[in-house]
């Protein structure tokens, strides 16, 4: 059993041993990744999650990168920018099975509040981060307008669905995008709809790997 997490569509070289989520209003629930269950965050629900990730120096046959290896400095510049913009992004954590089988996705729209950077020379130079991310809500309020001897009760405006349109597969050995297309969306030809989705992990869509978690066009 594997994990693959995911900041921002940038896929963090090794997943965490263990996920703390809290829910407002709740006690605090314990994801373990490293063998245990992961926790189903439930929609309509505030959750705040706490994560510490590891940013290898060096390249452990155990990390996984989109393009081959880069250092912690190009992870680290990432997320000072998440941080500093303070603009929601996505947190999809999945979890894949021997045989590359999607089991779980959690899937949130999230804030970086705090980032925490520890260097330690004893541990190989590799680098730690802990992170505290908050589910992004957006909230409206019912306005009362006073309209000469009426009152106007003015409804807000509908939220916007902001789930992601897409499904999510996991690639295997002999998959590429004509067929992922052609048993996903009937058609091989809209290949290059995947291919656009998934361009910050495929620099050519005749090139895909094994175990990549690609995004795929729902209908």
């Amino acid at each position: 059993m594997s994990y693959r997490l995911y900041l921002d569509r940038m896929l963090m070289p090794v997943a965490p041993s263990r996920i703390m989520v809290r829910y407002r209003g709740r006690n605090q629930v314990t994801a373990l990744l490293d063998g245990g269950e992961v926790t189903d965050i439930r929609a309509g629900e505030h959750a705040e999650v706490s994560l510490s990730l590891c940013l290898p120096r060096k390249p452990y046959p155990f990390a996984r990168y989109q393009r081959g290896f880069i250092g912690p400095e190009a992870f680290l510049e990432r997320l000072h920018a998440l941080r500093g913009a303070r603009r929601p992004f996505r947190f999809i954590c999945s979890r894949v099975g021997p045989r590359g089988r999607l089991i779980s996705d959690v899937n949130l729209r999230v804030t970086l509040e705090d980032l925490t950077v520890t260097e330690c020379a004893e541990g190989g130079d590799d680098v730690t981060v802990a992170l505290t991310l908050r589910e992004y809500q957006t909230y409206s309020a019912t306005r009362v307008v006073v309209d000469g001897r009426r009152v106007v009760i003015e409804e807000p405006a509908r939220e916007i669905d902001n789930r992601p349109r897409y499904q999510t597969h996991v690639v295997e050995r002999g998959d590429n995008l004509w067929d992922i297309a052609r048993r996903f969306l009937g058609d091989g030809r809209r290949y290059r709809e995947i291919f656009e989705l998934n361009r910050d992990q495929i620099v050519d869509p005749g090139v895909i790997l094994v175990g990549m978690v690609l995004r795929v066009p729902v209908g």
